[in-house]
């Protein structure tokens, strides 16, 4: 009898690149293995689509570790999305999401986009972003904002930020409210920093016990948009593997189809560790294995993340 397989999220990473050199991001700092430094082309991307939707995902997140707004034609990725009846997400730095871009991605039918802002205020932002950025980003998020109202297509904005000193977590946390959240008017998610799988030394540790982070055992996939030995379309365990991508590759959509890789080995393996606690090396140095109750500093999400993510799932879930 074949395993039922239940999608709910696929993180599909349209294009492996970024534009920006952002201080605590392996894209700048060790640098990402050039095989996944790709575009994904669109018969793929529908393929793969074509194959979580008949697993029944809602919710598929058009981003990955590279920036999906450096695809002109982000708006046909889109448009597949919600062809196969998903919601459609992205987290960008915003940069090139203004003007008549930024209106087609949303007449296609984008449902929210996360705004990725690392820094409370200019000065801050110039130096964990390295780009003088911050008073476009949040009038980009602003015209964003009034072309939804305008047009009342179902669609959010939100911000993310992760707190650059957990001594003064509070003050800065004040600091990102009055600087963005309420200036611009968005929804908002303020972490603690991550460590990316240890390819970052994070200043600012988690604490807490050691446990499975419960993403193997999700209902959600991550794909990205190159992978190793010239495959294309590499399953992740998670996104936070960047700048160890080549070590963790469960497989490629370029050589077999999703049913093939969720029940193969290399998966298996992964779900064997997770469960034992022999956890593989990519997963060893991660701390998203610490069980940080604090992780979630704020949001103003009147609801669950994991809802307004389009899931029904939380990873708390999986965290056993």
């Amino acid at each position: 009898m074949t395993e039922t397989i239940n999608i709910e999220r696929a993180v599909i990473e349209v294009n492996g690149g970024c534009n920006y050199s952002c201080e605590m991001c392996p894209q700048t700092n060790p640098g990402r293995h050039k095989g996944f430094l790709k575009r994904m082309k669109i018969d793929m991307f529908e393929d793969i689509v074509k194959q979580c939707a008949e697993r029944g995902v809602k919710i598929i997140n058009l981003e990955g570790s590279g920036e999906a707004t450096l695809l002109r034609n982000l708006p046909e990725y889109i448009k597949i999305v919600r062809k196969y009846g998903a919601r459609a997400d992205i987290c960008s730095n915003g940069f090139r999401f203004k003007g008549q871009y930024m209106k087609d991605c949303i007449d296609a039918g984008l449902n929210r986009i996360r705004f990725s802002v690392i820094g409370y205020d200019r000065e801050q932002y110039i130096k964990w972003m390295d780009r003088d950025a911050f008073e476009l980003i949040k009038q980009n998020a602003k015209e964003a904002i009034e072309y939804i109202n305008e047009t009342g297509a179902d669609c959010f904005i939100a911000s993310y930020h992760l707190i650059l000193d957990n001594d003064n977590a509070e003050w800065e946390l004040e600091q990102y409210k009055k600087n963005f959240i309420d200036e611009v008017g968005t929804k908002a998610e303020v972490w603690k920093m991550h460590n990316w799988s240890g390819a970052y030394e994070n200043p600012n540790e988690r604490t807490g016990g050691i446990k499975t982070c419960g993403r193997p055992f999700a209902p959600e996939i991550t794909i990205r948009a190159g992978g190793i030995d010239g495959g294309l379309g590499a399953v992740h365990p998670c996104c936070q593997v960047l700048g160890r991508d080549e070590e963790a590759v469960l497989g490629h959509f370029s050589e077999n189809n999703l049913e093939e890789i969720w029940l193969g080995d290399k998966f298996n393996e992964l779900r064997e560790g997770h469960t034992t606690g022999n956890y593989p090396n990519y997963c060893k140095s991660c701390d998203f294995l610490i069980d940080d109750p604090e992780v979630l500093v704020y949001t103003n999400y009147e609801r669950g993340l994991h809802n307004l993510h389009g899931t029904t799932f939380s990873l708390e879930d999986y965290r056993k």
